[in-house]
């Protein structure tokens, strides 16, 4: 930690993330007792919650709170993101499977948002920017609210056409909901990516939507082969 643990503050954050749920249903939802998450909005409690639970409180918010809204407010260094292993199992399962990309790519910073986790950028061929966001694995019992934010970022915010997004899960489950809710108007480049938690691979891509002005077979080189099961 590098600054004072604000009370207030993450009350304030935690009641935004709370939305029109009871403590006690958002208590459960990121894995800690009622009694907890009574004392913290409170401002009971002396000490912050530690970085694993500000993660499950910023990937299970109602109205959209960040991982680095709650490090600041809990006197952490809100430039030290903390990835839940789950994500970070995900993200080497993708580098793993680029590693035969025919187009050399870098990781870009990801600093400016935390709705995308990884950004890849390439130096040639098509597509400029590849942006990942990763599901958690506790998002299906709100796949509803979560499936409504996600859509609703995407919506909002402008996309070149030679840049990509991709939703990245483990869970089958959840990549079936999400394939049976595609968007059909959005002038992106977006898809599904299912990683198999077991090997650690890609298991399938599925392209839901490309970008009007960039031909679909210019995808082809970004796009994952489904692996055996």
């Amino acid at each position: 930690m590098n600054g004072q643990f604000d009370k207030s503050a993450l009350s304030i954050l935690l009641k935004r993330a709370l939305g029109n749920r009871t403590q006690k249903s958002f208590a459960e939802d990121i894995q800690i007792s009622k009694e907890h998450l009574s004392r913290l909005v409170n401002q009971k409690r002396d000490t912050p919650p530690n970085i694993d639970t500000l993660n499950k409180i910023a990937l299970n918010s109602q109205n959209r709170v960040s991982v680095r809204e709650l490090l600041s407010a809990c006197g952490y260094d809100p430039n030290t993101l903390a990835v839940p292993a789950a994500t970070n199992h995900m993200m080497e399962a993708i580098m793993l499977a680029l590693s035969h990309s025919p187009y050399a790519f870098s990781k870009h910073s990801c600093d400016s948002t935390d709705f995308y986790q990884m950004i890849l950028q390439f130096s040639d061929g098509p597509l400029h920017r590849w942006y990942f966001h990763f599901l958690p694995d506790n998002t299906f019992a709100a796949a509803d609210h979560e499936l409504a934010t996600n859509l609703l970022y995407l919506i909002s915010k402008e996309m070149e056409p030679n840049n990509k997004i991709s939703f990245v899960t483990s869970i089958p489950l959840l990549f079936q909901y999400y394939m049976e809710h595609r968007p059909y108007n959005l002038d992106l480049n977006f898809s599904l990516i299912l990683i198999n938690e077991y090997t650690l691979t890609v298991s399938k891509e599925i392209v839901l939507q490309t970008a009007c002005s960039l031909q679909t077979d210019a995808l082809d080189n970004y796009t994952f082969s489904s692996s055996p099961e």
